[in-house]
């Protein structure tokens, strides 16, 4: 066998622990961050001043809104929904490592998850084979969709996508931290709890506290209504057809964090570079927050003053336009709250995917094509009723709308409407 040397250049980013740290900041919650600089004044100071008793006042004030469900702006609010839970589930897909036809795979699995995390029991793979064929003129087996969908399922949150809850337990048992032989032991276990073959008691006390770390419920953080206190991490109000934006932060004055910053100076703790890169950390996610928010607000101003929905806006245009790094963009709208004159919501509610191809043709989000594709079809001869791909041809002729057929095909499957064979009456 002939022997060569081959050199590969590889480009590497090694990321500091300080740096890491200051981008884990970005998604952090407000009341996560009230949490940090409280430590950090409980670490450098030994006397109050007013400007840390008035902090410290504001910090005791959300912990008590905490425990009572009491709020100054709304005690009641939507968490994350199904079609959050999707778009989770979605962002991680747009970096897994696949071809064009498993991306295409699984957009359509994830499009079929439901708010309880199970995968629709209607779902026929079948579907998927026929798109995957018109699309890339391949044939897929039903491996090949396990395969994808196997993927998935150990996305965050893991054991979504299941069709039953013994698949979702599978995934969430191999993706805890332990030794082969402690999960083997664990899938026993409870198998045997589920079959009566053994009591609760009988197993060890390990045993128990790693059944624990299993959920019935995967998504059980995503479409719920719960009762908590928010702290808005933004003020917007509106004035002269104008929106104005506000970082709420009134009780992180500048005088409070320069007055830390000449304490963590002035001292010899063995902390105190992780101290100063949590300020700088702070100050850049403060400014990224306002901005972004700012250039949101700016860009849905209609859908907030009621005379219009809202338009298409995504990571990439925000990250393009401000010139920011679209992974930045993502951690600063996520877990951040805007309050609005009337109603408070999350920060990334302002965001509206594009399912058009970016920068090509007209921008239409997903209620736009939904609503293009139910005229059309309403309007259509029922005897020769218009395939996916006529569709696709007149929304471009029509309405300057760029689309790949499987996005108009998706979306049909969207609104439960049969293929245009079985629409044809006579």
């Amino acid at each position: 066998m002939k022997q060569g040397l081959k050199q590969k250049q590889r480009l590497a980013l090694n990321v500091t622990a300080s740096l890491g740290n200051q981008i884990k900041l970005l998604s952090l919650t407000g009341f996560e961050i009230s949490t940090k600089l409280n430590e950090l004044i409980n670490d450098y100071f030994e006397e109050e001043d007013k400007k840390v008793a008035h902090f410290r006042d504001e910090y005791l004030i959300d912990k008590y809104k905490n425990i009572l469900n009491q709020g100054d702006y709304l005690n009641t609010f939507t968490e994350e929904n199904e079609s959050d839970l999707q778009k989770q589930l979605l962002d991680q897909l747009e970096i897994a490592p696949l071809n064009e036809i498993q991306s295409l795979v699984g957009q359509f699995l994830i499009d079929s998850v439901e708010a309880n995390g199970r995968l629709d029991p209607q779902l026929d793979f079948e579907d998927i084979k026929e798109i995957v064929l018109v699309d890339f003129g391949k044939s897929v087996s039903d491996k090949y969709i396990e395969d994808v969908l196997r993927l998935i399922q150990n996305f965050e949150p893991v054991g979504c996508a299941y069709r039953n809850i013994n698949e979702s337990l599978t995934v969430q048992i191999e993706n805890l931290e332990m030794n082969a032989s402690e999960k083997l032991d664990l899938h026993e276990n409870l198998q045997s709890l589920v079959q009566e073959k053994i009591e609760l008691d009988k197993i060890s006390e390990k045993t128990k506290n790693n059944l624990r770390k299993l959920s019935l419920n995967p998504a059980g953080y995503f479409g719920e209504t719960s009762k908590n206190y928010v702290r808005p991490d933004v003020l917007a109000i509106e004035d002269q057809n104008t929106w104005y934006v506000s970082l709420n932060d009134h009780f992180m004055s500048k005088e409070l964090l320069q007055a830390i910053n000449d304490k963590i100076d002035s001292s010899n703790s063995a902390n105190r570079y992780d101290s100063k890169s949590f300020l700088k950390g702070l100050e850049r996610r403060q400014q990224t927050l306002l901005v972004v928010t700012e250039y949101l607000v700016e860009a849905q101003s209609n859908f907030l003053n009621g005379s219009s929905g809202k338009r298409a806006i995504s990571n990439k245009e925000i990250s393009e336009n401000l010139n920011i790094s679209q992974s930045t963009v993502s951690r600063i709208v996520r877990n951040k709250y805007l309050q609005l004159p009337d109603r408070l919501i999350l920060l990334k509610d302002l965001l509206e995917k594009r399912v058009n191809k970016h920068k090509v043709g007209a921008d239409v989000t997903s209620d736009d094509l939904k609503f293009l594709l139910k005229t059309i079809i309403e309007n259509e001869d029922k005897s020769s009723p218009q395939s996916d791909e006529f569709i696709r041809l007149e929304l471009e002729k029509k309405f300057k709308v760029t689309l790949a057929r499987r996005t108009v095909a998706k979306h049909r499957f969207d609104l439960k409407i049969p293929s245009s064979k079985k629409r044809i009456t006579k």
